[in-house]
């Protein structure tokens, strides 16, 4: 036991040194292509522009920032380089998980754990809120490079169980990750056509029809759509196209909609669903072939997290982060706890800070922490402050040790993007 151990620790400290050694050579390369942005020749400053983004997103913490001794036209280019990587940066970080599983006869529970690991995203048993029995299930799955809600549909599928999107946390508010239940086996397994586009799971839940003898324009077809994303997304304002929505009937043809414009998804509400009107086909059509449009997505693209030290001292501090400032304005005790008040910048909120939809938040991490690694969450937030780019919360902790005792931890999302997310289901039999 001893050797390998002290094998385990010398791999460790080799894996160490090659990780610095290839920080540094990375640090080398990236100085020796920034300064070839000012040579002499057009092409040379063309392909070391071109070479540092090849070299990808892990570049930008390495490249140049704020004021430098560039002449002009190598600037532009920098600042042109950490646009385009930026942006590769956010694209990675709101597309969907992938999973790869292989496992015979496995705890449903440590399946679960494994599927969290990978994906980033809380998966909650919930079967003992509803007040069912919680049993351990062994599950054997076999699959790579799935899609994450596709891969959850086949473990749950496997182990009797279904998704339950109406879970809800100790306060009453929308559960911050995916719960499941014990499927009841009158009921199928997924309710109708599902499809799956990066993040977003999109599942035809219902449709309906009706014929009204008084009101013809009444006459009509609708179809609810159920719509679920990773948790980790944490989208800030979701919005259906409702003029990129078409359907086709089992002959090709193409069914009337009903409505243009854009409509708003809740994303702070449990189960969100939108329907879909079309005016009713003929009699004799059976089904519809395919179903597809667009939702316009604004969610976060980069997070940072901050941490404040020295919490005994009666001082302002102050922290910046990508396009984020943090500012920690107060540490005071309150009646029976102690209150920090911050206040947030971010310098690209786009539309994240619109006073309809900043419960977003509320859902960013925070906690004190001490030097054992034990986190204290508040008891109470209040937002102090509101803004076109920035915003205020106290938050309320009651601490079991002196504030010097802890750091103050705070993530919040430094940039935002806007996405289309495309949906199309096929095979929606009428009623």
């Amino acid at each position: 036991m001893q050797v390998v151990r002290y094998a385990l620790i010398g791999l460790l400290l080799i894996t160490a040194d090659v990780v610095a050694v290839e920080k540094e050579a990375l640090q080398s390369r990236v100085r020796t292509l920034t300064r070839q942005l000012s040579a002499d020749r057009l092409t040379k400053r063309d392909q070391a522009e071109q070479q540092l983004l090849e070299l990808g997103p892990a570049i930008i913490p390495l490249l140049p920032h704020g004021e430098t001794q560039l002449p002009v036209e190598a600037t532009r280019r920098l600042r042109r380089i950490q646009r385009q990587l930026e942006a590769q940066k956010a694209g990675l970080s709101v597309a969907g998980s992938r999973v790869s599983m292989q496992a015979s006869a496995q705890p449903l529970s440590d399946l679960i754990k494994q599927l969290e690991l990978i994906s980033g995203n809380r998966i909650v048993d919930y079967r003992a809120v509803r007040g069912q029995l919680k049993t351990e299930i062994p599950v054997s799955v076999d699959f790579k490079d799935l899609n994450f809600w596709e891969a959850i549909d086949r473990i749950l599928r496997k182990s009797q169980m279904q998704i339950y999107p109406y879970a809800v946390d100790s306060d009453g508010r929308p559960l911050r990750g995916i719960a499941f239940i014990a499927r009841d086996l009158t009921r199928r397994a997924i309710a109708g056509p599902v499809d799956y586009h990066d993040g977003f799971r999109f599942e035809a839940t219902q449709i309906a029809s009706e014929r009204n003898y008084r009101d013809v324009d009444a006459n009509g077809l609708t179809i609810h759509v159920e719509t679920l994303w990773e948790p980790r997304l944490n989208p800030i304002q979701l919005v259906l196209l409702r003029n990129t929505v078409t359907a086709t009937d089992e002959n090709g043809q193409a069914l009337a909609r009903k409505g243009n414009g854009q409509s708003e998804i809740a994303v702070d509400r449990t189960a969100p669903i939108f329907v879909l009107p079309f005016r009713l086909p003929e009699s004799n059509i059976q089904s519809i072939a395919t179903l597809s449009g667009e939702l316009e997505c604004l969610l976060p693209s980069t997070r940072e997290t901050f941490r404040f030290e020295n919490l005994g001292q009666k001082q302002v501090l102050q922290k910046k982060n990508g396009g984020a400032t943090v500012t920690l304005q107060s540490i005071r005790p309150g009646k029976d706890d102690w209150v920090i008040e911050i206040s947030v910048t971010i310098a690209n909120a786009e539309k994240a800070l619109e006073s309809h939809r900043t419960d977003w938040m509320q859902r960013n991490a925070v906690y004190l922490e001490n030097e054992a690694g034990n986190a204290i969450s508040p008891i109470r937030i209040e937002q102090t402050a509101e803004g076109a780019k920035s915003f205020g919360f106290a938050f309320h902790f009651k601490p079991t040790e002196p504030m010097a005792a802890y750091q103050f931890v705070y993530a919040v999302p430094t940039a935002f993007t806007t996405r289309r997310i495309p949906f199309r289901l096929k095979g929606l039999k009428l009623p």
